[in-house]
């Protein structure tokens, strides 16, 4: 069945079209905060349910249940924690001004009111015991870490009101958890299953989602790829979404695969961003979860396979679909795992995001075994990265 969402109710925070003139009509009389990107993308999935049960962000008792016990004051598992902490000399000359009780405006990148927040703590914290907490490290050259120790110490908690969606670039593709929700329910899914990615397919990818199409548990795929702010060095976000469009419209039944975009910065935590990610999917609909090999990991920083083990020690109603490394085989003439291929790794094509990027930097021509050709003629166009 489709899951209930993380903690019983699906939060919608949404305001009213009335409210929301009456509140911009005071928008001149309320201070107004610019939040840094992450902060932005996570007070609009906030208001629409995406981080349920959250109301809104952090405060500092509910920050150090996360950071001590991978739980929400509530007891619900929840390995993220989610602050509001403005940055810069002109945010914190207001956050200096502004206490418990007060709200404030939270404007987007453009300067325009987006959102409104009750404020209900004003609080310290220590970056780098929230980075060891969260990212398993301190280290500056991990790109979540780095971002944080830039952020400001002082954090506001309190609920978010919604006043206006973001403007995303990818349009339509940008569902909320109730539309998808009911789009579900309209195709007749009931057990979903969602597959988490930042990067293009290859085939290992494809591999991995059509044998979750071929279980009888299965009704449908959503593929929901992680498409607002990435790291250096990652595929453009508009890149990803073009990719897997020209895979799911020539390749796969188009009646048992929904493609929609997730627009929140990508937490490279290793197991607990995989777990994180795991619990916003179930807010979307979706009671099973494809966790593959070194899922939401960077660099050496987290084992491969601790992104799985994570969901033997916390119970947050999903079935995970784990899967062992995946590759090519030569001898085996198809995609195979360790444990279905006994020949030797000479035999093994690697279809690593790696090995692609390299191939593309030297203008070489990936075989169909890596990559599907119209996914390589996306990919041949050049500026594709970030940088």
């Amino acid at each position: 069945m489709i899951p209930v969402p993380h903690g019983g109710r699906l939060v919608d925070r949404v305001v009213s079209d009335r409210e929301r003139e009456r509140r911009l009509s005071e928008e001149h009389a309320l201070p107004r905060l610019t939040p840094f990107v992450d902060q932005i993308y996570d007070a609009e999935k906030i208001g629409v349910g995406a981080y349920s049960p959250l109301e809104g962000f952090q405060g500092s008792a509910e920050l150090e249940s996360v950071l001590t016990r991978g739980r929400l004051l509530n007891d619900l598992p929840w390995s993220i924690p989610m602050l509001l902490t403005p940055t810069g000399p002109d945010q914190e000359r207001v956050v200096a001004g502004l206490q418990a009780g007060d709200e404030a405006l939270l404007t987007d990148p453009k300067g325009d009111p987006f959102a409104l927040l009750h404020i209900e703590e004003k609080f310290h914290f220590d970056r780098s015991r929230l980075a060891q907490g969260t990212y398993g490290t301190t280290d500056p050259a991990h790109p979540n870490v780095a971002d944080l120790l830039a952020l400001g110490e002082t954090a506001l908690a309190g609920p978010v009101d919604l006043l206006r969606r973001l403007d995303h670039p990818t349009g339509p593709f940008e569902l909320t958890p109730a539309e998808t929700r009911e789009e579900f329910a309209r195709r007749g899914w009931k057990n979903v299953a969602a597959y988490q990615t930042r990067n293009v397919p290859h085939t290992a990818h494809e591999y991995l989602q059509r044998c979750t199409l071929d279980r009888d548990d299965v009704d449908g795929l959503f593929v929901h790829p992680v498409l607002g702010r990435l790291k250096k060095g990652d595929y453009r976000p508009e890149v990803i979404l073009e990719a897997y469009r020209v895979l799911v419209d020539h390749y796969y039944p188009p009646d048992r695969v929904l493609l929609a975009s997730l627009s929140i910065t990508m937490r490279y935590a290793g197991p607990k961003a995989s777990l994180f990610l795991a619990i916003v999917r179930k807010n979307y609909g979706c009671g099973l979860f494809i966790v593959g090999r070194d899922q939401a990991g960077v660099g050496k920083y987290y084992e491969p396979y601790a992104c799985q083990r994570i969901f033997d020690e916390y119970d947050i109603g999903v079935r995970p679909i784990k899967f062992a490394e995946t590759f090519f085989c030569r001898r085996c003439g198809w995609m195979a795992t360790p444990k279905t291929c006994g020949h030797p790794a000479s035999e093994h094509l690697d279809t690593s995001q790696t090995r692609i990027r390299a191939a593309l930097a030297r203008g070489e021509k990936l075989p169909m075994e890596i990559l599907r050709p119209e996914v390589a003629e996306i990919l041949s166009r050049g500026d594709v990265l970030l940088t």
